[in-house]
């Protein structure tokens, strides 16, 4: 984040930024409204709606009667003056789709659709991105989900063999000239988890996902900032040696052997991380593993060391919801005032 003493172009920039966000906030607001919200004086409130209403950003919405003198005029925030491109691919039934997701300003969805592709490779992400660009000319921002991970500008852990060494989100920020972010599916589902439930900014969250056929892997959300580690690596969790054999069928069908590998996984990250909460995720995974998970923890850790062991039931929420907060917030101003 750029940090400024101040100027006459800074101080504008700020001041639309206050009243941006003010607007975002309430929906709908009068200049007085506004004034006492943002701290500013009604006349540069006025000044600052009317560059934003020239830009499209603003609308005028109906007078409001008052009492006494002409009626107040509202101002509504326009959510759809920018839009943001969600994708990522998932396997259905043993067929990859490409899930992409359009949403205005404020996260509401615009438009969705979920096609069937052969494979996940930089053509079939452009073209996808392509198509969405056509429909939505007012398209700011992308944002990928990927399984994998990006170091040094180049994936060095990819499902889609065609994606390894290449450099995505750069090569998409030069065919775009947009803000591209990309970021693997249980890292956006802490963040997305994080957002919905509160708990984000005030909480440790490790947030553990149990695919069917491959090994758990981890998203760790500390004080709403998203740990991923000097190289990217954090929350490879499979690698912790603890004798469990991830992904082999018998393990997920079994009940008991469930239970005590997520416990022993559980206990290892608390005794690292202490987090507040451990989220679980995975389609075999029920409220009573964990009553049985919660139980194995408590005698294996001191009770003020113990997570709040929750069930996440819709993962793919999440994980959207994280992607949809990360890609929007490339679109957030960035300038702050600080003093020297």
């Amino acid at each position: 984040m750029k940090q400024i003493g101040g100027n006459a172009i800074v101080i504008k920039e700020v001041n639309v930024n206050f009243v941006r966000k003010a607007l975002k906030t309430q929906g709908r607001a009068t200049k007085q409204q506004l004034a006492q919200a943002t701290g500013l004086s009604i006349v540069t409130v006025g000044t600052v709606l009317r560059l934003l209403l020239l830009e499209g950003e603003v609308l005028e919405g109906e007078p409001i009667s008052s009492s006494g003198g002409r009626p107040a005029r509202q101002y509504e925030y326009n959510a759809e003056y920018a839009l943001a491109l969600l994708l990522f691919p998932h396997e259905s039934n043993g067929t990859i789709k490409a899930r992409s997701t359009v949403v205005n300003l404020m996260g509401a969805l615009v438009f969705e659709t979920d096609e069937p592709v052969e494979t996940i490779d930089m053509p079939t992400l452009e073209r996808i991105i392509d198509e969405r660009i056509a429909s939505y000319p007012s398209m700011r921002a992308i944002g990928l989900g990927l399984p994998g991970a990006e170091y040094d500008g180049k994936m060095i852990v990819s499902d889609y063999e065609a994606l390894l060494g290449v450099s995505v989100t750069e090569h998409l920020r030069t065919r775009y000239g947009k803000p591209v972010i990309m970021e693997n599916d249980v890292n956006a589902a802490v963040i997305g988890y994080g957002e919905r439930t509160g708990a984000g900014e005030q909480s440790t969250i490790v947030y553990l996902f149990f695919p069917e056929r491959y090994p758990p892997g981890a998203g760790i959300l500390i004080q709403g900032k998203l740990y991923k580690g000097r190289g990217h690596y954090a929350g490879e969790v499979a690698n912790i040696p603890l004798g469990v054999s991830w992904g082999d069928a018998s393990l997920m069908n079994s009940f008991d052997e469930l239970c005590e590998a997520i416990a022993k996984l559980t206990v290892a990250v608390s005794s690292v991380l202490d987090p507040n909460v451990v989220v679980l995720h995975g389609r075999l995974i029920s409220q009573e593993h964990l009553c049985s998970i919660a139980d194995k923890c408590g005698a294996r850790l001191p009770k003020t060391a113990v997570p709040a062991i929750m069930l996440s039931n819709d993962f793919e929420a999440d994980y959207l919801n994280g992607l949809i907060a990360l890609t929007l917030a490339t679109l957030e101003p960035t300038i702050v005032l600080s003093r020297k």
